[in-house]
Protein backbone atom coordinates (compact mmCIF):
# COMPACT_ATOMS: atom_id res chain seq x y z
CA UNK A 1 0.00 0.00 0.00
CA UNK A 2 1.20 3.72 -1.19
CA UNK A 3 1.49 6.57 1.21
CA UNK A 4 -1.29 8.55 -1.09
CA UNK A 5 -3.56 4.82 -0.52
CA UNK A 6 -3.90 5.40 2.86
CA UNK A 7 -3.94 9.13 3.06
CA UNK A 8 -6.65 8.36 0.75
CA UNK A 9 -8.10 6.20 3.02
CA UNK A 10 -7.60 7.90 5.97
CA UNK A 11 -9.47 11.32 4.68
CA UNK A 12 -12.27 9.04 3.26
CA UNK A 13 -12.41 7.35 6.70
CA UNK A 14 -12.36 11.04 8.57
CA UNK A 15 -15.50 12.46 6.24
CA UNK A 16 -17.59 9.29 6.38
CA UNK A 17 -16.96 9.42 10.70
CA UNK A 18 -18.11 12.93 10.01
CA UNK A 19 -21.30 12.12 8.28
CA UNK A 20 -20.25 14.19 5.40
CA UNK A 21 -18.86 11.40 3.07
CA UNK A 22 -22.52 10.28 2.53
CA UNK A 23 -23.83 13.85 1.43
CA UNK A 24 -25.18 13.30 -2.08
CA UNK A 25 -23.34 14.87 -4.93
CA UNK A 26 -24.17 18.31 -5.72
CA UNK A 27 -24.08 19.36 -9.51
CA UNK A 28 -21.51 21.94 -10.14
CA UNK A 29 -23.70 23.25 -13.30
CA UNK A 30 -27.31 23.72 -11.64
CA UNK A 31 -25.52 25.02 -8.82
CA UNK A 32 -24.04 28.20 -10.77
CA UNK A 33 -26.89 28.65 -12.94
CA UNK A 34 -29.44 29.00 -9.85
CA UNK A 35 -26.76 31.06 -8.44
CA UNK A 36 -26.41 33.25 -11.22
CA UNK A 37 -30.39 33.31 -11.70
CA UNK A 38 -30.82 34.35 -8.02
CA UNK A 39 -28.24 36.89 -8.24
CA UNK A 40 -30.52 39.09 -11.32
CA UNK A 41 -33.61 38.26 -9.41
CA UNK A 42 -31.93 40.20 -6.47
CA UNK A 43 -30.16 42.67 -8.00
CA UNK A 44 -33.71 43.82 -9.82
CA UNK A 45 -35.22 44.68 -6.44
CA UNK A 46 -34.25 47.75 -5.69
CA UNK A 47 -36.20 48.52 -2.58
CA UNK A 48 -34.62 45.40 -0.33
CA UNK A 49 -32.80 45.42 2.74
CA UNK A 50 -29.36 43.74 2.86
CA UNK A 51 -31.11 40.97 5.23
CA UNK A 52 -33.61 40.99 2.39
CA UNK A 53 -31.49 40.85 -0.46
CA UNK A 54 -29.57 37.85 1.08
CA UNK A 55 -32.83 36.00 2.10
CA UNK A 56 -34.18 36.48 -1.86
CA UNK A 57 -30.30 35.21 -3.20
CA UNK A 58 -30.57 32.23 -1.01
CA UNK A 59 -34.45 31.30 -1.49
CA UNK A 60 -34.43 31.64 -5.15
CA UNK A 61 -30.95 29.85 -5.48
CA UNK A 62 -32.55 27.09 -3.50
CA UNK A 63 -35.39 26.91 -5.47
CA UNK A 64 -33.70 26.98 -9.03
CA UNK A 65 -31.19 24.43 -8.06
CA UNK A 66 -34.28 21.83 -6.67
CA UNK A 67 -36.34 22.28 -9.29
CA UNK A 68 -33.72 21.93 -11.66
CA UNK A 69 -34.23 17.93 -11.94
CA UNK A 70 -37.96 18.48 -12.53
CA UNK A 71 -37.73 21.11 -15.06
CA UNK A 72 -34.81 18.76 -16.94
CA UNK A 73 -36.64 16.67 -18.80
CA UNK A 74 -39.69 19.46 -19.98
CA UNK A 75 -36.83 20.85 -21.79
CA UNK A 76 -34.08 18.18 -22.35
CA UNK A 77 -32.55 20.53 -25.02
CA UNK A 78 -31.08 22.40 -22.09
CA UNK A 79 -28.23 22.32 -19.92
CA UNK A 80 -28.64 21.74 -16.58
CA UNK A 81 -27.13 25.48 -15.37
CA UNK A 82 -29.63 27.00 -17.98
CA UNK A 83 -32.44 24.95 -16.51
CA UNK A 84 -31.47 25.87 -13.18
CA UNK A 85 -31.05 29.77 -14.33
CA UNK A 86 -34.63 29.89 -15.63
CA UNK A 87 -36.31 28.02 -12.77
CA UNK A 88 -34.57 30.72 -10.52
CA UNK A 89 -35.77 33.40 -12.45
CA UNK A 90 -39.38 31.88 -12.76
CA UNK A 91 -40.40 29.47 -10.14
CA UNK A 92 -40.42 32.53 -7.74
CA UNK A 93 -42.55 34.89 -9.22
CA UNK A 94 -45.00 31.81 -10.39
CA UNK A 95 -45.57 31.43 -6.73
CA UNK A 96 -45.87 34.71 -5.69
CA UNK A 97 -48.86 35.34 -8.14
CA UNK A 98 -49.91 31.63 -6.92
CA UNK A 99 -50.20 32.65 -3.61
CA UNK A 100 -52.05 36.36 -4.34
CA UNK A 101 -54.31 34.78 -6.38
CA UNK A 102 -55.15 32.19 -3.75
CA UNK A 103 -55.63 34.67 -1.06
CA UNK A 104 -58.38 36.71 -3.07
CA UNK A 105 -60.34 34.02 -3.70
CA UNK A 106 -62.46 31.50 -1.92
CA UNK A 107 -62.25 28.38 -1.84
CA UNK A 108 -65.75 27.45 -3.79
CA UNK A 109 -63.69 29.14 -6.50
CA UNK A 110 -60.61 27.16 -6.19
CA UNK A 111 -62.41 24.23 -6.58
CA UNK A 112 -64.96 25.07 -9.19
CA UNK A 113 -61.53 26.21 -11.33
CA UNK A 114 -60.06 23.01 -10.22
CA UNK A 115 -62.59 20.83 -11.53
CA UNK A 116 -62.86 22.90 -14.66
CA UNK A 117 -65.68 25.12 -14.47
CA UNK A 118 -64.01 28.07 -13.76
Amino acid sequence: MSVTDSAYNSVGGLLLGLGIGTLPSIDGEALFGAALGAWLVTTTRSNFKAWQRIGSLLLSAGVGYLFTPVALPLAPFLTGGVTAFLCALIVIPLSIKVMQWIDGVGIGEIIRHLRGRG
